[in-house]
């Protein structure tokens, strides 16, 4: 039975310092004047990456601080321009983030009563009150901070800190702004609170999704190439993560991305595959497909896919086989397929 890995290490005044800024984090209570979407922009100072985070509690529900980066830019802004359930963090495609949450006591594991304990934290108040720290990646379940983590969330709560401040002084400070229109804070802080000419009002895009193209191994496009054809063989197929099929690889939990090839005339799945739901989605979609033609035997004339998601990671592999790949809407017998594989997951465990 595999394993999972160990915490990763961190300094113990690094835990000391990271808790002490929860602590004046949590004291302000930010959920009670601040909402989901009013976002505010940082500046990685280590790499300059951007950041975005949020402040969830307003529904009273999950009391939290979240700082989106890479694929999560692409979410929250998504979600920010639609108005969506911020607190929804279940998007596994596009979980990247660091995220500080207050939790009952029963939530903490072992390694977050230790890093606690390190830095002799005391209670204040009952329920939700537990500082817990976690990182997410696209495909995998969230896992403790390692040490770079840490350092960047010891510089970026303390500035968001400043900004709930400075936000509860000025509620009125997104009055008028479009959703997708962040304030940037400083990259050098003022010696002084925080004040609404301090801040960089920039409007962002969530940026494009981009699916790379899948490597063909030689020897597998071989055996494809010497596959018949059928052309009046019709396929729907796609390759996503299902957050209810997980297992553990290399030390992580991970997201099962399941792909699925079904006949359009019967809905007959003809193959199905499960990859780490770490590796790329154009590769994972390539090898799923590979797989699905190899076991099926026959090369199909059409394939539906859903929506151009797909599309360029598979087209080149389509073109080389001579079948005709299709965006579609909807693939209602694939999405039928996929509903009963869920509920057969639920009701197994869901862990393989």
């Amino acid at each position: 039975m595999p394993k999972l890995t160990s915490p990763p290490l961190v300094a113990p005044e690094t835990w000391r310092a990271l808790i002490a800024a929860c602590t004046d984090f949590a004291a302000l209570k930010p959920w009670e004047f601040t909402y989901d979407t009013n976002a505010v922009g940082l500046i990685n100072s280590a790499t300059g990456e951007t950041r975005i985070t949020c402040v969830l509690g307003n529904a009273e529900e999950v009391f939290a601080a979240v700082f989106y980066r890479r694929n999560g830019l692409r979410w929250i802004l998504s979600a920010l321009s639609d108005t969506s359930d911020l607190g929804d963090l279940a998007q596994a495609e596009d979980m990247d983030f660091l995220k500080l949450e207050f939790v009952p006591k029963r939530e903490l594991s072992k390694a977050d009563l230790a890093a606690i304990k390190i830095a002799n934290f005391k209670v204040n108040g009952k329920g939700s009150v537990w500082p817990q720290f976690r990182s997410a990646e696209p495909g995998l379940h969230p896992w403790y901070l390692n040490q770079t983590e840490a350092d960047e969330l010891l510089i970026a709560l303390p500035r968001l800190t400043s900004f709930c401040k400075m936000l509860n002084d000025h509620p009125d400070l997104f009055d008028g702004r479009d959703a997708t229109e962040i304030p940037f804070l400083p990259s050098a802080f003022p010696d002084r609170p925080l004040t609404p000419e301090d801040l960089d009002w920039r409007p962002l895009l969530a940026p494009p999704l981009i699916v790379e193209s899948c490597h063909i191994p030689a020897d597998q496009l071989k055996r494809l190439i010497s596959l018949k054809h059928d052309r009046e063989l019709t396929c729907e197929f796609d390759s996503s993560l299902l957050p209810g099929g997980s297992f553990i690889e290399n030390g992580r939990l991970c997201f099962g991305r399941f792909s699925l090839l079904v006949e359009k005339r019967r809905g007959l799945v003809l193959g199905m595959s499960v990859q780490n739901g770490a590796i790329q989605p154009g590769e994972a979609a390539g090898r799923g497909l590979i797989e699905a033609l190899l076991m099926t035997g026959t090369l199909p004339g059409k394939i539906f896919i859903g929506g151009s998601r797909l599309q360029s990671a598979l087209q080149p592999l389509c073109d080389k086989l001579q079948i005709q790949l299709l965006p579609a809407s909807s693939l209602p017998l694939l999405e039928e397929a996929v509903a009963s594989l869920s509920q057969h997951m639920l009701e197994t465990g869901g862990r393989h």
